[in-house]
């Protein structure tokens, strides 16, 4: 299951979550990050063990209310430095399905922007559910 910290990947959890429940499985919870890089201002420097520390809360409030209504489900969350793609593709590798969400930006945003389901799907070695969120067009 991939996670980040938008609103779009609420359906995608609790699909993730229900599987995981009626299969008896674990849920695997991958939240990849990323520092930004800024061209114009090369000098800016980041704390990596602060904005690691970041992303862990984040994906931690993400999973607890999911958590909540599935405590039979058992959850480990992992939190990997790199490109979503590259973090769910290695993931893949060791899961049963790999589910994800969609922010339903259509071919044009995500040919420009990139597009992490796009890129799963194509390269995830099980299969992959791609979970769109009602606000998405």
């Amino acid at each position: 299951m991939g996670v980040d910290d938008s609103s779009e990947c609420e359906p995608a959890l609790a699909y993730a979550f229900e599987q995981a429940r009626a299969h008896g499985d674990a849920l695997r919870a991958v939240h990849a990050w990323h520092l930004p890089a800024h061209p114009l201002a090369p000098e800016i420097t980041y704390d990596v063990e602060e904005v690691r520390e970041a992303r862990q809360r984040v994906t931690r409030e993400k999973l607890s209310d999911p958590w909540r209504r599935y405590p039979e489900v058992p959850v480990r969350s992992e939190i990997a430095y790199g490109h979503p793609v590259d973090a769910l593709v290695q993931a893949s590798r060791a899961s049963g399905l790999l589910v994800v969400g969609s922010h339903g930006r259509g071919a044009v945003g995500s040919a420009m922007l990139g597009s992490v389901s796009r890129g799963v799907l194509h390269h995830a070695e099980c299969p992959v559910a791609v979970v769109r969120s009602p606000s998405a067009p």
